[in-house]
């Protein structure tokens, strides 16, 4: 008998190890990390299917040629058929060889299934591949999140600053630059890089002094502060230039010195309320432009400016007044008398359009945002306790948690405590008539409100995410979630400062070892 050609069938039985080797990988691999899908796992089914159909096709040979001389089959080789009769009989090697191409073909054809498979698989993988470089930022993204639909990102903590001074020290405020943040701490006036985080530049207080007042915003690159000693008046008032924390001028102020929070800067012009005056000066040179003497029986409750008008808030006995002045000359434009008739605290929480918090001792009182027009005219009231929580307000005004609300597009946009004792929801009402317009809830503690450069409004929670909303709607467009394993500490009342390539959190009381500042990029 002539021995049995194994060439092809050792060769068949490589290649289908391999090819089970393979598969078996792909599949190891969908099990450790997640089961394979799609067109993966359509590939290794085919993969398997394949290796069967070959191995079988192996073993269904052909019976090795008959030598010349060997007698031909007899009936007692015959395979019985389905019925009598030689029409219905075959001999087993004409099986075998039919089995066997029947096999191969088969073989073949699944092969052919399992290769196309593959061929979409990769193509599929490699337009996901693109589309996750985009979600996380990839060479295709856009520096600019779509504000029309949800997006998570990942930022990273890019720099931190440690806490410094003692428990429950308080900062006073804080300028963003764009490229930079200032922080106005216990212990000075420090420029923080919005890349690294280094000092750029710094205003220590001096010795046994502390910063006790910041304006709001900076005009023209100029910003005051101002400090003073432990229990004594806060009565030095500085001028720095926030380019390079030079300091333009230096001023003591004389009897009670500043009223707390009453300093401002309106285009070229400082304006403080210092005790028995409303002061102006030049923010470059401070030279006196004007003085308004505070009327005998009354006290400056909160002053604000920009470039073309002042807002000064004055109690006089029991009852309270909102003024508006020329920030560059100090003539009144016009006087409203408020609604109230007991001793009340106030913030200026916008210059134009002109809205401030007002709250007073008399529970049946007035306790609302009030909204009037460039006459004076009141427009919209908003309490400051209502359906939607208890309202946060800017210089402790309220019961409310203290944040700086907005105001932008027509909208009073603030934070509310509506579920829990702490703000918990971001609401916005009509300047026109005081009505709601949206709200969004927030599973977390809410913090700070910021507006973006492109106009959204962000929000920081309690988890270090920055959540940008859009101001029409109040619908989420972009989630930013550190992708860290230990979260920076936000404590209470924090700010957040959008900056070039991200945002930084800036903790302005130290209740525990939170940092100072950091960076989320």
């Amino acid at each position: 008998m002539t021995p049995e050609r194994s060439g092809p069938t050792t060769a068949v039985a490589t290649l289908s190890g391999a090819a089970f080797g393979a598969a078996a990988v792909v599949l190891g691999a969908g099990v450790v990390a997640d089961l394979p899908e799609g067109w993966a796992a359509v590939f290794c089914a085919l993969v398997l299917a394949a290796v069967g159909t070959t191995v079988r096709a192996a073993g269904s040979r052909p019976e090795p040629a008959a030598s010349p001389g060997t007698p031909a089959a007899g009936p007692e080789d015959a395979v019985p058929g389905d019925g009598p009769g030689l029409g219905k009989t075959t001999t087993t090697a004409r099986v075998a060889a039919s089995r066997g191409r029947s096999s191969r073909v088969a073989a073949a054809a699944v092969w052919a299934l399992a290769l196309l498979a593959g061929g979409i698989w990769a193509v599929s993988a490699g337009d996901d591949d693109a589309r996750d470089d985009t979600a996380e930022g990839g060479p295709t993204a856009s520096a600019k999140p779509t504000a029309s639909a949800s997006l998570d990102g990942k930022p990273a903590v890019a720099w931190t600053v440690p806490g410094v001074g003692q428990k429950y020290d308080r900062g006073v405020g804080s300028w963003g630059l764009g490229s930079a943040v200032v922080q106005g701490r216990i212990d000075g006036l420090f420029a923080y890089d919005a890349a690294d985080g280094s000092v750029r530049w710094s205003v220590p207080a001096p010795t046994r002094e502390a910063l006790c007042g910041i304006t709001p915003d900076i005009e023209e690159g100029i910003g005051l502060v101002a400090h003073g000693r432990h229990e004594k008046p806060c009565a030095t008032l500085v001028a720095v230039r926030t380019s390079d924390g030079k300091v333009m001028w230096q001023r003591k102020l004389a009897g009670e010195g500043l009223v707390k929070g009453a300093l401002a800067v309106g285009g070229t012009t400082a304006v403080t309320a210092e005790d028995g005056a409303v002061r102006a000066r030049s923010a470059e040179s401070g030279e006196q432009r004007w003085q308004r003497p505070v009327p005998k029986e009354c006290a400056t409750l909160a002053v604000d400016a920009d470039a073309t008008r002042t807002l000064l808030v004055e109690q006089c006995g029991n009852g309270a007044r909102l003024l508006a002045l020329d920030t560059r000359t100090g003539a009144q434009r016009w006087t409203r008398s408020l609604p109230v008739e007991s001793k009340a605290t106030a913030s200026v929480v916008s210059v134009s359009p002109a809205v401030v918090a007002v709250d007073e001792a008399d529970a049946r009182g007035t306790h609302a945002f009030l909204v009037f027009d460039d006459k004076g005219a009141t427009t919209a009231s908003v309490p400051l306790s209502g359906p939607e929580g208890v309202l946060s307000a800017s210089g402790a005004v309220g019961d409310g948690s203290t944040v700086r609300p907005l105001v932008l597009d027509g909208l009073l946009i603030t934070l509310a405590e509506h579920e829990s004792l702490v703000p918990d929801r971001v609401v916005a009402y009509s300047l026109k008539d005081g009505r709601k317009a949206w709200a969004y809830d927030n599973e977390f503690q809410t913090s700070a409100l910021a507006v973006e450069p492109d106009g959204r409004v962000a929000f920081l929670g309690s988890d270090a995410s920055v959540t940008l909303l859009d101001p029409a709607t109040g619908k989420a467009a972009t989630v930013l979630k550190p992708d860290v394993d230990k979260l920076p500490d936000v404590s209470i009342e924090p700010e957040l400062l959008p900056v070039t390539g991200g945002h930084v959190v800036l903790n302005q009381i130290l209740m525990q070892a939170e940092p100072a500042a950091f960076a989320l990029r």
